[in-house]
């Protein structure tokens, strides 16, 4: 039975046996490409000329030993798969081959339909290792220092502490970091940016929207669970912090954690120790956490819907990051660098700016930040023939006006009885005392929200029920307080 279902591979034979005629004549048969080099020299110089998929190599050779050459290929090129061939073919030679780094040990007189089989795994393995490093960069893409835009003060000092962290990152600890800022101005970058400059870049990193999962769900996801844990649960499963071992765990909204997860998170930064739904096992967490918000953690902290405790163990590092307005001739520059970007990923011509989209970006009040800002330019240019970019050509909430809102008020909800903030009356009305020059919608809301949040004792899913929407639609609302 033939076993290559992987396709036409790139191998190399190094061997100087003269039975591996045959065995080139019988891949190159098969439909590969194969290389036959008689010595472990000839063999590593056609490796470095043209790399092979894997690579064939006998344990003795005339000039040096196959294990030599696994070695060197390993180091070389770590996604190119060794398989070892040896006519003595012992259990401890076997064992120190597999330790070495090879993908697969075979002993002389060689098999043909086990060769194609155990190459057909190679060359699968070979393929799941190239797709993991092409993700793993894609996700460490932009997050070079030297390859972020800032030239601004606050950005500089951002960049700066960012370094120094990296710098004293180990493998072994690293430090808590808070990032703040309003929704859109970078904080998934620089908590790459935070992972990747550091020691922990060769491990994992883990992002989580604390606002996406359930909280009925969320624990479970985060923490890991056992077998029957929860109905439904029919297999054991690791969670994100396990899965971020030797890495960075990135809590992104994380203000849209429930009070209880907030006290099991409390005690992974303290402890670094956490167990699965369902388990009394103690686990080691050997994670960096790195967390965000666009909320004001201070006035959650007095809303009661923020541990007082966990902030003070949060703010350990603080990373404040500017919105896009506040970034001066930051905004020019990132215009120019996204819209470089976006047309290198679409394979799109180089396109200028008019004069006038100058004044347009220095002057709109980007409500959603540098996210606002690629979006536009995507559109444009992806939609738009014309070879310059116009300012008449961004689609633009409030184009060009800068914020002009006042503060919003403090809002008094009464009622005839009592002049306190009320929820609602026998007849389902609430009065609003409304000032001579009015007062904003959104103001109305968030006192409704801070109301019900504190007859509720912080609990969100009793406040969703109460204000007659779903939690998630609450904690979207609570998410959006920052920006």
């Amino acid at each position: 039975m033939v076993y290559w279902s992987v396709g036409m591979a790139h191998l190399l034979l190094i061997d100087d046996d003269a039975a591996a005629d045959g065995v080139l004549k019988a891949l190159t048969q098969r439909g590969h490409e194969v290389r036959w080099a008689r010595s472990m020299a000839d063999g590593l110089k056609q490796f470095r000329a043209d790399r092979a998929d894997v690579v064939l190599v006998d344990t003795d050779l005339p000039d040096g030993s196959g294990h030599d050459v696994l070695i060197q290929v390993r180091l070389e090129d770590p996604t190119t798969m060794v398989v070892m061939t040896s006519a003595r073919g012992t259990i401890e030679e076997a064992v120190d081959a597999m330790k070495q780094g090879a993908s697969d040990f075979v002993r002389k007189p060689l098999d043909l339909a086990d060769l194609e089989l155990r190459l057909s795994r190679a060359l699968s393995s070979r393929r799941l290792a190239t797709e993991l490093e092409y993700l793993k960069s894609r996700q460490a893409k932009g997050a070079a220092i030297s390859g972020l835009v800032g030239q601004c003060p606050e950005m500089r000092k951002v960049f700066g502490t960012v370094i120094r962290l990296g710098q004293k990152t180990t493998r072994r600890a690293g430090p808590t970091v808070l990032i703040l800022g309003e929704t859109g101005t970078g904080k998934g970058v620089m908590a790459r940016a935070l992972h990747y400059n550091s020691q922990r870049r060769d491990g994992p990193f883990v992002e989580v929207n604390c606002a996406s999962i359930p909280e009925t769900l969320m624990e479970a996801e985060v923490f890991g669970a056992e077998r029957g844990a929860y109905t439904g649960s029919v297999a054991s499963h690791i969670g994100y912090v396990e899965t971020a071992e030797g890495g960075t765990l990135f809590l992104d909204e994380i203000g849209c954690l429930s009070l209880p997860m907030q006290a099991k998170l409390l005690t992974v930064l303290e402890s670094r120790t956490f167990r699965r739904v369902g388990s009394s096992v103690e686990r080691h967490a050997d994670v960096q956490t790195v967390v965000a918000t666009n909320m004001d953690l201070r006035a959650a902290v007095e809303r009661g819907t923020f541990r007082e405790d966990l902030l003070h163990r949060l703010e350990v590092i603080v990373l404040k990051m500017p919105p896009l307005r506040e970034r001066g001739d930051d905004r020019m520059r990132l215009a120019e660098h996204v819209r470089d970007e976006i047309c290198r990923d679409y394979g799109l011509p180089p396109r200028p700016f008019a004069p006038d989209v100058q004044q347009l970006v220095e002057t709109y009040h980007w409500p959603g930040n540098v996210r606002e800002l690629r979006n536009a330019l995507e559109q444009i240019l992806l939609l738009e023939d014309e070879h310059t970019i116009e300012a008449r050509h961004f689609h633009l909430r409030g184009r060009a006006k800068k914020p002009t809102a006042p503060p919003m008020p403090v809002v008094a909800v009464q009622s005839d009885s009592q002049r306190m903030p009320r929820l609602g009356s026998e007849n389902g009305i609430i009065d609003v005392d409304l000032p001579e020059e009015g007062l904003a919608l959104q103001a109305v809301e968030d006192a409704l929200i801070d109301r019900t949040l504190a007859a509720c004792e912080g609990n969100v899913s009793r406040a969703a029920r109460m204000l007659g929407v779903s939690r998630d639609q609450l904690r979207y609302r609570l998410a959006k307080r920052g920006a």
